[in-house]
């Protein structure tokens, strides 16, 4: 991917133009007749080759797109999907100038070996097994030459996607507040720097059951990032009972460290050998601040004790509800509040230990967000949630391919009670 003036135009051209044929087949959609399953097919075959063969950012947005199935077509959805299990690597050829402008001679004197197959690709980077001199077994992760140059215009460019094609009923403003919150964590995500201070962090969580790779500090660069290889099996075929390992492992990152890894798609999960959870990929690594964990903390104590107004007051220091609205609307809100409450937390009431299965939970909940939909205006765009929401909706669907086991009406219940708060400084 070259970052020139006339490649960024004709990076734009290619997704004004998958715009543009989205837009008219959602004009069809109004034609008495027109299947509008297969155009919905179509468009999303549309979008996996054009991103796909973008990369970057623009590949990376239609990823995420595809884990809110709630809001989008299913066959829409199905198509992005592929986007993240289905990424084609490059040939080693087009890497190896990166390699070559990322390291000293000496530097590349260590690697004495590197397998030129990739063992993983992604958005941004690709993945390849290699040996250093001193006998260890690596993993180099080289990112895609211009990827870093085609943030911003990749995001604008899908910012008018986005609206054009109208696929999401939300208001633009609110699709630019969440467009600059992924165009913060993308920038961080193409500086491998960013990912090895994340990795570093994550380490020093000590997470229970878990295997982190160890970083190789002075071979990393902005462009590279070399780890230590962790052998693991794919996370499906874990054993059920593995499900509360990584359900206590987000709750930790999330309420005790702030720290909460965003990634969470099948590939950057593994079981190693003596059955525990390995985790990779830290470029997107989510900090939330204390005031957002402790608000977060609120909604779900308030939930659990249906106080829907104390409810209100936590989404409202969240940013999800304008200042004083509950006073004008409180009958709709608390309506809104308790049918979701019902949905989501109410079947867990009655299983003391939940297992994540096609059990209708999922149908539920999406049942009660279609019909909130058409409340929309009531609500904000919570930038601060968008990768959270993210993480928790990727991990519903590892957990329940393993068939997981967990208490987590009980969880819930030890995050309301403050169980997982940080500990207070001396």
């Amino acid at each position: 991917m070259a970052s020139g003036k006339d490649e960024q135009r004709q990076r734009r051209r290619r997704i004004f133009g998958v715009g543009v044929r989205s837009l008219g087949r959602s004009v069809l959609h109004t034609v008495p007749g027109y299947d509008r399953a297969k155009g919905w097919q179509k468009t999303g075959q549309d979008l996996f080759d054009t991103l796909g063969g973008l990369k970057g950012a623009a590949m990376k947005l239609g990823q995420i797109a595809s884990q809110y199935r709630d809001f989008l077509p299913e066959q829409l959805a199905d198509q992005l999907a592929r986007l993240q299990r289905d990424a084609e690597p490059w040939d080693f050829s087009r890497l190896e100038p990166v390699l070559d402008a990322s390291w000293s001679a000496a530097q590349r004197a260590r690697v004495v070996e590197i397998e030129r197959d990739a063992m993983a690709a992604a958005s941004i980077g690709q993945v390849h097994a290699a040996r250093l001199d001193d006998g260890r077994d690596v993993v180099v992760k080289i990112r895609y030459p211009g990827v870093a140059d085609a943030v911003d215009a990749d995001i604008a460019n899908l910012g008018r996607l986005l609206k054009l094609s109208r696929f999401l009923p939300v208001r633009g403003r609110d699709i630019d507040t969440v467009l600059e919150e992924l165009r913060e964590r993308f920038i961080e995500e193409t500086d491998y720097r960013n990912e090895l201070i994340n990795l570093h962090f994550m380490r020093g969580m000590l997470l229970s059951d878990h295997v982190l790779p160890e970083p190789v500090d002075d071979l990393c660069t902005d462009c590279v990032l070399v780890t230590t290889l962790v052998e693991s099996t794919p996370i499906d075929g874990a054993p059920s009972s593995l499900g509360r390992t990584i359900l206590r492992s987000v709750i930790e990152q999330v309420f005790t460290h702030g720290a909460l890894h965003a990634d969470p798609h099948p590939g950057n999960f593994g079981v190693t050998e003596d059955q525990r959870v390995a985790l990779y990929d830290f470029g997107c690594v989510k900090y939330l601040d204390l005031e957002t964990r402790t608000a977060l903390r609120d909604v779900i104590g308030a939930a659990l004790a249906e106080r829907w107004a104390d409810v209100h007051a936590a989404l409202e220091r969240l940013g999800v509800v304008s200042p004083g609205s509950w006073k004008d609307n409180a009958e709709l809100y608390a309506d809104i509040y308790a049918r979701h409450a019902r949905a989501s937390i109410g079947p867990l009431r009655t299983s003391p230990t939940y297992v994540f299965a096609d059990d209708g939970l999922i149908e539920s909940i999406r049942g009660e967000i279609r019909a909130s939909l058409k409340y929309w205006r009531y609500f904000n765009a919570a930038p601060e949630l968008v990768f959270l929401m993210r993480t928790l909706s990727g991990l519903y669907w590892i957990l329940r391919s393993i068939h997981a086991e967990a208490e987590l009406h009980a969880e819930l219940e030890a995050i309301a009670a403050g169980h997982y708060d940080p500990p207070a400084p001396h």
